[in-house]
């Protein structure tokens, strides 16, 4: 058989959208791996209209090593950038929705698969080590009534970890979200989506 055949259904099988499992961890206890029950519902709503897979699921396969961003402006579309390292490169899949992520959040607007070249490959691996994410919070005490949410979710050497931050582009070097938002405009950058985030339809980032 083709090694090209094959390593197409390889890829075809390690993206499926997993039906085991919630999106989110659900904790009940402060400090625990996981979010409120309101919050995995909310932000799996627009996940499973984009019919992303489950990340706490993958963290069951040691090798797997997979990021995701997820941004839910109240008056905006959902947007969500995924990337998978396989050796030394990484795919990346973007999927944007076409409602209110606070509201009815729609259907799928718009959805770009692609594979980073190997120098954006190193600048992603970069980014990932300065962002010390397995080390953050998952949350911190900044909200607000409206705004938008921002999540990043990782897997890696089995591990599974998510952060949470509300409005990240509000006041980001004395809240430490430089690097964040880094990681997420370089995502966002690198999706080739037509629109960005935005809220009331002023820009988010």
């Amino acid at each position: 058989m083709n090694t090209l055949f094959l390593a197409s259904i390889l890829l075809i099988a390690q993206t499926k959208p997993s039906i085991d499992g919630p999106y989110f961890p659900v904790t009940a206890k402060p400090g625990e791996e996981g979010i409120s029950k309101f919050e995995a519902d909310w932000y799996g709503k627009s996940l499973a209209r984009m019919k992303e897979p489950r990340l706490p699921v993958l963290a069951k396969e040691i090798d797997a090593e997979v990021y995701r961003i997820l941004i839910l402006p109240t008056w905006g579309n959902s947007v969500a950038v995924r990337v998978q390292k396989r050796g030394q490169i990484y795919s990346l899949s973007a999927r944007r929705l076409s409602g209110q992520a606070g509201y009815d959040p729609g259907g799928l607007a718009e959805a770009k698969d692609l594979e980073l070249n190997a120098e954006d490959s190193k600048t992603l691996d970069f980014l990932i080590q300065n962002l010390d994410f397995f080390q953050m919070p998952i949350a911190t005490d900044t909200r607000g009534p409206d705004g938008d949410e921002w999540i990043l979710e990782g897997v890696s050497k089995g591990k599974y970890h998510v952060a949470q931050r509300w409005c990240a582009t509000d006041d980001p070097e004395n809240r430490k979200l430089t690097g964040f938002l880094a990681f997420f405009r370089f995502l966002l950058d690198k999706s080739t989506l037509s629109q960005r985030p935005s809220n009331k339809g002023h820009k988010l980032i």
